[in-house]
């Protein structure tokens, strides 16, 4: 996609309205407290406007516009062609404002303009698009049953969700949501990241505006500590759904258990490998895809390739490649398309990753590439690509998710060891395999602990293939593809004697 020039999406941002009340039943609110919080962008460290702080009343009243809603059924009750009619309309609304969202995102996230607008809304257009064409393709079944006897399994839609965003893909994590809950036909409380806060309410007001009822779709702004879990412990949302750490994610269960016992969907934390094999013939094509794995987002991705494991034959080569690599991931203003990284999402996040990174050198890591706070000058929370060499299995980066751009390179010996380390964790969502191997790919395949493996590339996969972990990366939910769809209903057998 030909992206726009840096003064034109200046242009963008200076003549945008930043939506800035929650949204319920409908309408454009303030909190009932009257309260607002400020948010910033962490490009610059300044502020760019004030949004409803939300707190229980407002979750409240937003559960109640949804459970009217959907007990209405002014979408609930309508046959899946008429849901997906709409929700393709929603699509088509997110790509005519395109470049609004992307400028949006970029200002809100730190996040690259470059990644945005040719990507990312583009793909949560597709996303909506693609779980409304599926709303009318997931059939009921008749099993097989006794001559007097009609044995169904239908599906129905499990009534109010919840779902909590993260900050990292404001925009695309909320499609993966929205997609097929939606489709489905319930009604939705949204809970947006109070970092990131003004796409989803920007694509609120489009889905309105494409058809969707009042008080199916709410989203209410403010902190996880009370609008979070004001959702989770509500006694009337039926499923919460959640992207996030896996701390949250455990305290999001014990709120189920605390209330309703409401289903929980959960995609969390990672600290996944990238294994490379010494027989691959395309160093350099590895050596991209291993920088991209460790550095798009600015690491700021829970499916990040945070650990190279290579083999002690081919790693001195390789490292020096995937240095060249990383220069090309330049730093920089996100409005700015000639930069492929922005800045992380907050100053105290940028302290903690900061912290990791003199954590590394004094637990003996060699730094071998970046490792700085730079652009200090902007007011914005930069910092470099940074690759840590001979770093071993006990080491803190071998450990903890950093959520940074930082990598952390280990040597292996043979097969089984490099399985084994790539297993050493309490995490297990992603993981990449290097090699040219049939036989061996399958083998690693299979071995290694994690929801998707991505062979001689870096992928999450597409729209039709399902997303999520293993172990602590997640519990049950996984996004995208006819498995989420299913997740978001009841399944019900009727059973009945023909007289």
């Amino acid at each position: 996609m030909e992206l726009l020039s840096k003064e034109e999406y200046q242009k963008i941002a200076q003549g945008i309205q930043y939506p800035t009340k929650a949204f319920i039943d409908g309408e454009k609110v303030e909190s009932v407290s009257g309260k607002i919080f400020s948010t910033e962008n962490p490009a610059t460290g300044e502020k760019l406007t004030e949004i409803t702080a939300c707190n229980e009343e407002d979750v409240d009243l937003a559960v109640r516009a949804a459970r009217r809603a959907f007990n209405d059924k002014s979408w609930s009750g309508l046959a899946p062609v008429q849901r997906k009619k709409v929700l393709q309309t929603l699509s088509e609304l997110i790509l005519e404002h395109k470049d609004e969202l992307a400028v949006l995102e970029s200002l809100d996230s730190g996040r690259p303009i470059s990644d945005i607008a040719p990507s990312d809304v583009y793909e949560t257009a597709e996303c909506i698009a693609w779980h409304g064409e599926a709303a009318d393709k997931l059939e009921d079944q008749v099993t097989a049953s006794p001559p007097d006897i009609v044995s169904m399994i239908v599906r129905e839609p499990i009534g109010v969700v919840g779902a909590v965003l993260p900050w990292n893909f404001p925009m695309l994590m909320a499609a993966w949501k929205l997609g097929p809950i939606l489709a489905a036909g319930n009604s939705v409380v949204v809970k947006p990241s109070k970092l990131t806060t003004m796409t989803m309410l920007r694509i609120a007001e489009l889905a309105q505006e494409a058809g969707i009822p009042a008080g199916v779709l709410n989203v209410v702004t403010g902190s996880g500590a009370l609008v979070g879990e004001a959702i989770a412990l509500h006694p009337d949302v039926n499923l919460i759904t959640f992207t996030g750490s896996t701390a949250v994610g455990r305290t999001l269960l014990e709120y189920s258990g605390k209330s309703n016992l409401k289903r929980v969907l959960l995609e969390l934390g990672g600290k996944n490998p990238c294994i490379v094999m010494p027989n691959i013939t395309d160093l350099e094509a590895a050596a991209e895809g291993i920088a991209q794995a460790a550095f798009w987002n600015m690491g700021e991705n829970c499916s990040a390739n945070s650990r190279l494991i290579v083999h002690k034959d081919i790693k001195d080569e390789l490292l020096k490649a995937v240095i060249e690599k990383t220069k090309a991931w330049t730093v920089g203003d996100p409005l700015d398309p000639q930069f492929r990284l922005g800045s992380m999402i907050e100053k105290s996040h940028m302290e903690k990753v900061l912290e990791y990174i003199e954590t590394s050198k004094a637990e003996g890591a060699d730094l071998v590439y970046g490792g700085r706070q730079i652009l200090q000058e902007t007011g914005g929370y930069f910092i470099e690509p940074t690759i840590f060499d001979n770093v071993t299995a006990g080491m803190t980066i071998a450990k903890e998710e950093v959520f940074g751009p930082v990598l952390a390179v280990m040597t292996f010996s043979n097969e089984e060891e490099a399985i084994e380390m790539a297993n050493d964790t309490e995490y297990g969502l992603h993981a990449s395999i290097w090699s040219k191997d049939v036989n061996e790919v399958h083998r690693l395949s299979r071995g290694i602990q994690a929801g998707t493996i991505s062979v001689n590339c870096f992928s999450e996969g597409d729209m039709g293939t399902p997303f999520g972990g293993f172990k602590q990366s997640g519990f049950i939910g996984r996004d995208k593809s006819l498995w989420a769809s299913r997740q978001y209903t009841e399944m019900k057998t009727i059973w009945m004697k023909i007289c």
